[in-house]
């Protein structure tokens, strides 16, 4: 039996039909948001599963544990924070996950939250509504150091989209990407080189004890004044409320969010700021990206049920 909680994917007909074309002979369990609100919920409609189509649900240890039918995870979506990974690796699941399938997606969003801000086109178009005829036009973003934290799939997708415009881009990445930085006309630095210099950062980094609150009052220190922040990766890399105060204070000149550190974003002191300018996580949801996300889901229980099988056959 499969059981698909991830909620984008039950909103769209079509991956559903595409899901059941790929198992005709399997039980496949649509779960609505109200039947799996709480753990105990989830955790019933998940008894018998033997994979799990998971979007942001909480597939922890404990969750996984208490399941002793599941062999594979899927995962819809980019980033694997909300799935214990060593835990299904002690249990013996699966996780069918493939990387990188919104980075268009994701890389666009980011680079209209970057003009919004420094054109002033988000503040311009509330002022406008208000009927303020406002001609203020910002910054030009081909005149800044962009600085890019994590140069994966999306980092280096908005490395490819800022070539045009003629800016220095300065990458940071644990992993030495020197060689894939140096193709898209950009330079790998370290972190706190990178805070100094950049007149924008952007942020496209998992989210791991690492990167938890990467971004707060030490690097706010570091940065130059009137620095743009743009974040489309995971709420809780940024201490949200230090750097509201920042932008409360006039220390940023802007900051453009797609995530926060608790959804939906209802803290209006933060969005209700002249020089915010904010998304509700939607980066990732283009239509081509649910569908990409999607096919790579499906695409990815048919690869590991089926591995699931021929081992069956040969035991």
């Amino acid at each position: 039996m499969i059981v698909v909680t991830a909620s984008s994917f039950l909103k769209v007909p079509q991956l559903r039909r595409r899901l059941e074309a790929a198992f005709p002979y399997r039980k496949i369990i649509y779960v609505e948001d109200k039947r799996a609100d709480s753990r105990d919920k989830l955790m019933q409609v998940l008894q018998e599963a033997e994979a799990w189509l998971v979007g942001r649900e909480l597939a922890d240890a404990a969750l996984l544990s208490a399941l002793p039918s599941l062999r594979v995870v899927a995962k819809y979506g980019v980033g694997l924070d909300n799935v214990d990974v060593e835990a299904c690796s002690r249990l013996g699941i699966r996780i069918a996950w493939e990387g990188g399938v919104n980075r268009d997606a994701v890389g666009e969003h980011t680079l209209g939250l970057m003009l919004a801000m420094c054109r002033n086109i988000g503040l311009g178009s509330r002022l406008l509504s208000q009927g303020i005829w406002w001609k203020n036009g910002g910054r030009n973003l081909g005149s800044m150091t962009v600085g890019i934290v994590g140069f994966g799939h999306i980092g280096t997708r908005v490395a490819e989209l800022l070539q045009p415009f003629g800016c220095q881009i300065l990458i940071h990445d644990i992993l030495d990407k020197t060689e894939e930085a140096e193709k898209v006309g950009a330079k790998q630095v370290k972190y706190q080189e990178l805070l100094k210099v950049a007149d924008l950062l952007t942020f496209h980094v998992p989210l791991t004890p690492q990167t938890l609150k990467m971004f707060g009052a030490n690097e706010l220190a570091l940065i130059k004044p009137a620095v743009y922040i743009v974040n489309t990766s995971r709420g809780e890399v940024l201490d949200q409320e230090k750097v509201k105060e920042a932008l409360q204070k006039g220390e940023l000149a802007g900051v453009g969010l797609d995530v926060y550190q608790s959804e939906p974003l209802v803290d209006k002191d933060l969005y209700s700021q002249e020089n915010f300018v904010g998304t509700a996580h939607t980066a990732g949801n283009s239509q081509e990206a649910v569908l990409a996300m999607g096919e790579a889901a499906i695409r990815g229980l048919q690869k590991e049920l089926a591995l699931l099988a021929k081992n069956s056959d040969l035991n």
